[in-house]
């Protein structure tokens, strides 16, 4: 691993991954007696949604409930295994029959996912797979197996940025905000798919030093490789790399899989339902652009960078986009990716939406900005572009 003198790091951490289990918020109990369920409600939250249009204000029930509920178990067998096929047909004879003849109906068997084949989800809790008797089988298979290394039990939609990237053993790739590494892994896993010894490999780079060390724990002891060098730098300030010879070295690849509000994770962040503001996406947004800029500093002609966040807000998504295509003069385009992952369900980027500070005060441009303070938070990226700018960028596409 290889780390800079910078170790301080100015902005706000991306938070650590929490353990999945049961959330309960005793922080209010007297003494620390008692325990209250954490109360999945924010009205600042829901009211953000509805003006910001990211999806059709008739589907707005079925977004509420689904964030009110658990966040479903997925995992993945690992993409270079060569007995990946052996332990999927092993995994569905041994335990999917058996679970479905039990004819229990609070037991939903787990399915491929249509964009993913060799990954799969359940609607249950991890929770609840642990702890139900049915499940129990399965449970220590999923466990056991991951342990070896064959599978990773990690988030359906933490696969997709990775599956866009879709490099190969030729490619170097860097991964600007690697921690805690099941990303990471899938991108090792992709270029060792068809070649034992790649070409290519991995830079895989966080800011926090203990979240290297994590990095390092998920990803490399469980996939041993050569082609992976993990580096401790602020994403926003990585250097360039030189090779040997003295000459610079550019990525295939870079995947900016940015700090931000975390606001989509509710479902395993549910301290987030009690603190969530406006104010957490504006404040983090020059940081994103400026990730966001380094990786496509760091990118080859022809290469290809995705850049996520775990947010809905356009102030976190569109709106870095946006400032990123300004900023690049048409060095870079927004490529449309419905035909890489054609059984994703998607929605379509916006090219409008609203600028609210922490108490919903709403800001329809830099004029409507009265207090000093603000004028240091509101800047003009946060703004929609113009009608003449959107043809361009076709943020539709995001």
């Amino acid at each position: 691993m290889v780390h800079s003198s910078r170790r301080k790091f100015n902005g706000k951490k991306k938070p650590h991954e929490p353990r999945e289990n049961t959330w309960r918020d005793d922080r209010d109990a007297p003494g620390n007696q008692g325990y209250r369920e954490v109360l999945k409600e924010n009205e600042k939250y829901w009211t953000y949604y509805k003006e910001q249009n990211v999806f059709p204000i008739e589907q707005f029930d079925d977004f509420r409930a689904a964030l009110q509920r658990d966040l479903p178990v997925s995992f993945r067998f690992q993409g270079c295994h060569k007995d990946r096929e052996q332990l999927i047909h092993e995994m569905e004879s041994r335990f999917f029959g058996k679970i479905m003849e039990a004819g229990d109906t609070a037991v939903c068997v787990p399915k491929s996912l249509p964009w993913y084949k060799e990954a799969y989800q359940t609607p249950m809790s991890r929770t609840a797979v642990r702890s139900h008797p049915i499940l129990a089988q399965l449970h220590n298979f999923l466990v056991t197996e991951a342990e070896l290394g064959n599978l990773s039990r990690q988030e359906a939609v933490s696969m997709i940025p990775p599956l866009l990237l879709a490099p190969t053993s030729e490619h170097y790739v860097l991964d600007l905000c690697a921690a805690p590494g099941s990303k990471t892994t899938q991108l090792l896993e992709m270029i060792h798919e068809n070649d034992e010894n790649p070409k290519g490999m991995v830079i895989a780079n966080d800011v926090d030093m203990k979240r290297c060390y994590m990095l390092i724990h998920h990803t490399l002891k469980r996939f041993r490789t050569a082609a992976c060098a993990v580096t401790c730098e602020d994403a926003a300030r990585f250097p360039q790399i030189s090779d040997s010879d003295g000459g610079l070295i550019q990525f295939d690849r870079v995947l900016a899989d940015v700090i931000c509000s975390g606001d989509g994770t509710l479902r395993k962040n549910p301290e987030i339902w009690k603190k969530w503001t406006p104010q957490d996406g504006l404040g983090l947004h020059r940081m994103q652009i400026a990730i966001a800029r380094k990786g496509a500093q760091q990118l080859k002609v022809g290469g290809r960078m995705v850049y996520s966040t775990c947010s809905m807000n356009p102030i976190e998504d569109e709106a870095v986009v946006a400032q990123l295509l300004r900023d690049a003069k048409g060095s870079l385009k927004l490529v449309d990716t419905s035909k890489l992952l054609p059984e994703l369900r998607r929605e379509s980027g916006v090219n409008q939406w609203k600028v609210f500070d922490r108490d919903m005060k709403l800001y329809k441009s830099l004029d409507d900005i009265s207090e000093e303070k603000m004028k240091k938070v509101i800047v003009q990226s946060l703004f929609p572009p113009t009608e003449e700018e959107a043809k361009e960028m076709n943020l539709h596409y995001a």
